[in-house]
């Protein structure tokens, strides 16, 4: 009986240490201006999906919050077909060649904040 209490302490203590930590480590989130996370994606997406992976692995956990924009720099058909199965899987997920990602990062809308 005292193992398995010693066992229940050890998985609470481990678990509260979890919380706190990300607590500790996750920024404001209030009054912050939007963030976008720019990846720019060449070839065949070589590496894109594990990238893709990181990120959404930040804001799942709460420790960032940002758009996604992945950014055509020069994708061949096959890499252009990734990023649409991605775009089906996520549809937060943005999509645009590299000429139109300075106005998209420029938008805002009536407040002042930036807007896709």
């Amino acid at each position: 009986m005292e193992i398995l209490m010693a066992l229940l302490c050890v998985v609470v203590l481990l678990v509260v240490n979890r919380l706190i930590f990300l607590h500790l480590v996750s920024p404001a989130q209030q009054g912050t201006i939007p963030v976008f996370a720019v990846i720019p994606a060449t070839g065949d997406g070589e590496g894109l999906e594990h990238t893709l992976r990181h990120l959404h692995w930040l804001r799942e956990e709460k420790l960032s919050q940002f758009t996604l924009l992945i950014v055509d720099a020069g994708l061949t058909p096959a890499g252009q077909e990734l990023v649409q199965t991605l775009g089906r899987k996520d549809p937060a997920l943005l999509f645009c060649p590299a000429e139109e990602a300075t106005l998209i990062l420029k938008r805002k809308d009536d407040n002042g904040y930036f807007s896709l």
